[in-house]
């Protein structure tokens, strides 16, 4: 039976476990960082030792690279596992090498993703008809232990995935289906985009615990920890604030409960009762300072294209435009420039009707 060849762009966390379960799932797989550091300790080991709750073993990769062309030369899907404010780099870098017939999956794509990297393409003359698509989340709650050593504390029962155009979605699915039948089709990527659960659900927990983070390192559980009941349940009023955005727009998409029930099979009356009910949280420790991609990536990748959506349609977000603004002056970065702002996104031109038009097929 024809097996598909992969290429994980990324060495960090996730692309870690998810270069080690393909291999052990039989598939060609080759694993890119653009960082020397971060690739010499994993080819100097010769394999990806995985453990955790999915397949566990010795994984060896084909290719481990710093060449972002070796990478993905003969490879028919090409998983972006980076953080979200590195799409940009990878984008700029992988149009002039892309071919026909490859599908790029953004995972995750935070809030955005797809509408940058194609803009990123267009304006490097990338002709390649590839497929593009994004997931929501991660497979996997996991971590990379030391270079070559991988850990998978939990798989996410459900992921939804969504291509552009959405008629791809199916095709895309079906590719994927033998590692990750979990996937399921999301209505269109301005679904996924307001579906990022990270946007939500990190940066209020670590600015509320700012004090704590920079007292101890981090060493404390990030999750059952940091999201006490009054923090829960400000995380509960942002999130009606991103329903609210999705109201205007006209899409559906869930609340962080029920993306945590979806996910993991969690419940709870409240944030902070239900976050305790997720065992992939258990062993998650805080960052040890506020340089952490849950600022640096989900509030740029997150709440500032949420937020800047939200203003094209008229819906006031105090709270999401406070914890963007609080981030910025705690890290001396304007996030409302850096970040994914419409005209990063190559919108910034478009009306409501016009956006729903081009970008919800």
């Amino acid at each position: 039976m024809y097996k598909n060849k992969y290429a994980v762009l990324g060495a960090g966390h996730g692309g870690h476990c998810i270069s080690a379960y393909l291999s052990l799932m039989g598939y060609e797989v080759s694993l890119y960082d653009r960082y020397t550091s971060v690739i010499e300790p994993i080819k100097e080991k010769g394999f990806i030792e995985l453990k955790g709750v999915s397949l566990t073993g010795n994984a060896k990769i084909d290719c481990i690279t710093t060449d972002i062309e070796e990478a993905v030369e003969g490879k028919n899907i090409i998983l972006v596992v980076v953080p979200a404010n590195a799409h940009e780099y990878i984008a700029e870098n992988i149009a002039p090498v892309l071919k026909n017939g490859q599908t790029v999956i953004l995972c995750p794509g935070s809030t955005g993703g797809v509408l940058e990297f194609l803009r990123v393409l267009k304006e490097k003359n990338c002709n390649a008809d590839i497929k593009i698509a994004q997931t929501n989340s991660l497979f996997y709650a996991c971590r990379a232990e030391e270079p070559g050593i991988a850990f998978i504390g939990g798989v996410k029962k459900v992921l939804p995935i969504a291509a552009y155009p959405s008629s791809d979605t199916k095709e895309v699915m079906e590719l994927l289906k033998e590692p990750y039948p979990q996937l399921i089709e999301e209505e269109n990527i301005l679904v996924s985009d307001f579906s990022n659960l990270n946007a939500i659900i990190h940066p209020l927990p670590v600015l509320l615990n700012t004090g704590w983070i920079e007292a101890t390192k981090g060493d404390f559980k990030y999750y059952y920890d940091s999201i006490t009941p009054s923090i829960g349940d400000m995380i509960e009023k942002l999130d009606m604030e991103r329903m609210k955005v999705c109201e205007a727009l006209g899409i559906k998409v869930k609340t962080v409960k029920e993306s945590l029930y979806q996910y993991y099979g969690a419940e709870g009356d409240t944030l902070y009762e239900t976050v305790r009910n997720v065992d992939a949280y258990a062993s998650i420790k805080a960052p040890g300072s506020l340089k952490s991609r849950l600022l640096s990536e989900d509030i740029p990748m997150g709440l500032v294209p949420m937020s800047a959506f939200a203003k094209m349609v008229g819906v006031e977000t105090p709270i999401m435009d406070l914890t963007i603004e609080l981030a910025s002056y705690l890290l001396n970065i304007d996030f409302k420039i850096e970040g994914r702002n419409l005209s990063k996104l190559g919108i910034e031109n478009l009306t409501k009707e016009e956006l729903l038009k081009n970008y919800s097929v």
